[in-house]
């Protein structure tokens, strides 16, 4: 019976890990919805990973509970500068598929991300991708160009490295 069990435990903690995985493969196609293009509001689409999740206004532990977050001292999509946002990898016991960042380290070069932020769509094709200490400056820094930063730890469990996408403007 005890091998039974561990056998079990150990399939639902293989599960548990690829459900990213699984959620991308399986999830309907992610675009920008029309309402939420027409209210205005700020939203991150990632059709390769299927995120879809509002941008909250800061990266507080609440607001990254909700959806990505948006580092008030960086720019907003339109304006030139570097639009910053963070969003939590992936982890187990508190996924949410449509704004988990778990798969960022899957996009590659030319693959598309959309935000929407006032009642406009903006396209950015990622450009690269980069592994950075958790306490580099080089996480934040401001750009005289526009382009889209998405952070998140890499991988979930750890606290003192980031995984940084950079993506530029279609």
């Amino acid at each position: 019976m005890a091998g039974l069990s561990f056998l079990l435990a150990g399939l639902v903690l293989l599960i548990s890990l690829y459900l990213p995985r699984i959620y991308a493969a399986l999830a309907p196609e992610t675009r920008i919805d029309p309402v939420i293009l027409k209210q205005g509001n700020f939203w991150l689409v990632i059709p390769k990973i299927k995120v879809n999740c509002p941008v909250m206004p800061d990266v507080t532990k609440e607001c990254l509970r909700l959806g990505a977050g948006h580092y008030p001292d960086s720019g907003f999509p339109g304006e030139g500068k570097n639009v910053i946002i963070a969003g939590h990898n992936y982890d187990p016991t508190k996924w949410n598929p449509q704004s988990t960042f778990g798969l960022l380290f899957t996009l590659d070069s030319g693959d598309e991300v959309l935000l929407a932020y006032k009642g406009q769509v903006y396209h950015y094709v990622v450009d690269r991708q980069e592994s950075l200490d958790a306490n580099s400056p080089r996480l934040y820094a401001q750009t005289k160009h526009e382009q889209l930063t998405l952070l998140t730890c890499k991988p979930y469990e750890y606290k003192t490295q980031r995984l940084k996408i950079i993506a530029l403007p279609k």
